[in-house]
């Protein structure tokens, strides 16, 4: 139903989208609470210089697709000595620590390690009549910087990176997130319902519960791969636990309704509570025995048990989609409501600036 919606959308101009604003020159710090230090990913991010110009601001655009430098001691980040990672601007791919940040006295923000093997790759840069070696995120390509050998130890490197390049989350890198995977119908209403509960970090949309490897958006959306659209929540248990995050789940949703979620139909939008071992199994069941025992629903709850095993990431454009499309036809007339109702179900759940009136 929602493929139906959505080809209609874009028949009539509806659906379309939406580019991030192109603000201040780290724009993207504003989706602070969103990141994630993933090294998990197995393909690169590639996008035309146009499709970079639409995402990106002209100096952040400037730096990493035309290798430009940006000025010292004009990056906000030379002097931070806040805990955290540094993710690069373009594909937010985790880059440097701020455990391996010194200060080098040049003008630029500066590491003496990368956060991970998957961090950043070196080449020759012969520009400016000599000799260096250019820095650019592996994952991207996009140019951070420059790698000299007069750094501190143990590694006897200074990675010179331009700030611009550059968004940092501040956090307790020591803090080790758990992961719970669900399916309730739509992903994008079920991830927006996610991202604004309480200790909860990220939320990302994907697939799961079928077998069909790498699926995409249009194989998912046809039933045939046994897949239904999930969403992955990365939350820290400290601040919210499995239990209540089923709460919040069976609030988001018609629990009752088979193969679907309001006006979206098929096996693709079933709901589903995946567990990853006997525990959550168990919390699962007997939560749903006790809202069986309620006596709140006159059919047989329809959320189907079912055990972890691969989620598959949904295509960049779906995520954070509300967020990115708040005007977009289907959003204001399925997402938000639900958004809402979930809300009002769990108010004690919910990040207070997230509360939608």
């Amino acid at each position: 139903m929602k493929n139906l919606i959505l080809a209609l959308f874009i028949t009539q101009g509806f659906f379309s989208c939406t580019q991030p604003s192109k603000g201040s020159a780290n724009a993207g710090t504003t989706l602070m609470d969103n990141l994630i230090p993933d090294t998990t990913w197995t393909t690169k991010v590639e996008k035309t210089r146009e499709e970079w110009k639409k995402i990106l601001t002209a100096a952040q655009f400037n730096i990493t697709r035309e290798q430009g430098t940006e000025k010292p001691f004009s990056s906000e980040y030379e002097k931070n000595k806040e805990t955290g990672i540094y993710y690069c601007v373009s594909c937010k791919n985790p880059l440097f620590r701020s455990t391996t940040k010194f200060d080098s006295g040049t003008g630029w923000p500066s590491f003496y390690a990368p956060y991970s093997t998957k961090s950043v790759q070196v080449s020759t840069d012969n520009s400016e009549g000599t000799s260096r070696d250019e820095i650019s995120c592996q994952r991207c390509d996009a140019h951070l910087g420059h790698v000299f050998n007069d750094g501190p130890k143990p590694t006897g490197l200074r990675y010179c990176m331009d700030g611009v390049a550059l968004l940092f989350q501040k956090e307790d890198i020591n803090v080790k997130l758990s992961k719970a995977t669900f399916a309730a119908g739509c992903f994008w209403c079920e991830e927006a319902v996610f991202e604004s509960v309480k200790g909860v970090k990220e939320v990302i949309s994907g697939y799961a519960g079928g077998n069909e490897e790498n699926p995409t958006y249009e194989q998912v959306g046809s039933g045939a791969t046994g897949h239904a659209e999930a969403i992955e929540v990365y939350y820290d248990s400290a601040l919210v636990s499995f239990p209540s995050l089923l709460k919040v789940f069976f609030a988001s949703q018609d629990p009752t309704q088979v193969n679907g979620q309001g006006p979206d139909n098929g096996k693709q939008y079933r709901s589903i509570a995946f567990y990853r071992n006997a525990a959550e199994k168990q919390l699962i069941e007997e939560y749903i025995g006790q809202l069986t025992k309620s006596g709140k629903y006159t059919k047989p709850i329809a959320a189907q048990v079912v055990p972890y095993t691969k989620f598959w990431q949904a295509e960049d454009y779906h995520q954070n989609y509300v967020q990115h499309n708040p005007n977009e036809r289907y959003v204001q007339m399925e997402s938000i409501p639900r958004l809402r109702r979930t809300q009002k179900a769990v108010p004690e759940l919910i990040k207070p600036d997230k509360m939608v009136k």
